[in-house]
């Protein structure tokens, strides 16, 4: 069975016939049929999907016919370095596919002393407002620690969940200052190994809720109104804000 084909209205159809065998390659090892298009008169491309791998190859006509100018690799839409052969591809496939079976993890953190004086005073307020939201429950345990980016991180656990609560550092009024952190500031994965990071948005209020049989309420978390979320990652306050509220 032939690809499928693309052309531009009014282009004859043709298929040159390098192009033809490395579609019907394409498609015989891996059981998926590229898409072969015309994207001008004298270039086609063949784009071949399968899982989070893409393959794109691009034929050009010159003075010596069709040649093929060059290949790339992509993974989940960025690109990598290419492979040397289809033996590598299958092998980068079965890696992909081993590592999304595992259970998510957090990272390991370096420990720091929270009654250390030398940490930021942002991330001293944290410690200090995330205990008064969790109302000295016993269950619970809250630590900070720096990963391997050097953020300090706020790392809350219970025995439904981990959650990390990332702050960025930069230089202010020439002190070492926090602010909370433009990816990921809040990351939350389960004791079953479940990334529930997605889920809660970057949001607290909906992590405490995953990570606590009774979360509580926004009055004992030192009031504000049901909807106030705090700055999030990619906002606007997003550089300015040094605490999470719920």
């Amino acid at each position: 069975m032939s690809p499928p084909t693309e052309v531009p209205s009014g282009q004859q159809l043709f298929m040159p016939p390098q192009v033809q065998r490395e579609a019907e390659r394409m498609a015989s090892l891996t059981g998926v049929e590229p898409i072969v298009a015309y994207e001008s008169k004298a270039t086609i491309r063949i784009t071949h999907e399968n899982g989070p791998l893409r393959i794109e190859s691009v034929y050009r006509r010159g003075s010596r016919g069709w040649q093929r100018s060059g290949s790339s690799l992509f993974q989940d839409g960025e690109r990598r370095e290419p492979l040397e052969s289809w033996e590598e591809y299958f092998k980068l496939q079965e890696e992909i596919s081993t590592t999304s079976c595992r259970p998510a993890s957090l990272p390991t953190l370096n420990p720091l002393r929270q009654e250390d004086s030398s940490l930021p005073a942002e991330i001293r307020q944290n410690l200090a407002l995330m205990r008064h939201r969790l109302g000295g429950r016993s269950d619970v345990d809250v630590r900070v620690g720096l990963d391997g980016k050097g953020r300090y991180v706020l790392a809350v656990s219970s025995a439904k969940a981990t959650m990390h609560m990332a702050f960025d550092t930069y230089r202010g009024n020439g002190k070492k200052r926090v602010c909370i952190a433009d990816t990921d500031p809040i990351r939350l994965v389960t004791t079953d190994g479940r990334d529930l990071t997605e889920e809660v948005q970057g949001k607290l209020r909906e992590a405490l809720a995953q990570l606590l049989a009774e979360p509580p309420s926004v009055d004992a978390a030192g009031g504000g109104s049901a909807n106030a979320q705090g700055a999030q990652a990619g906002g606007p306050a997003s550089r300015k804000g040094t605490v999470l509220r719920l």
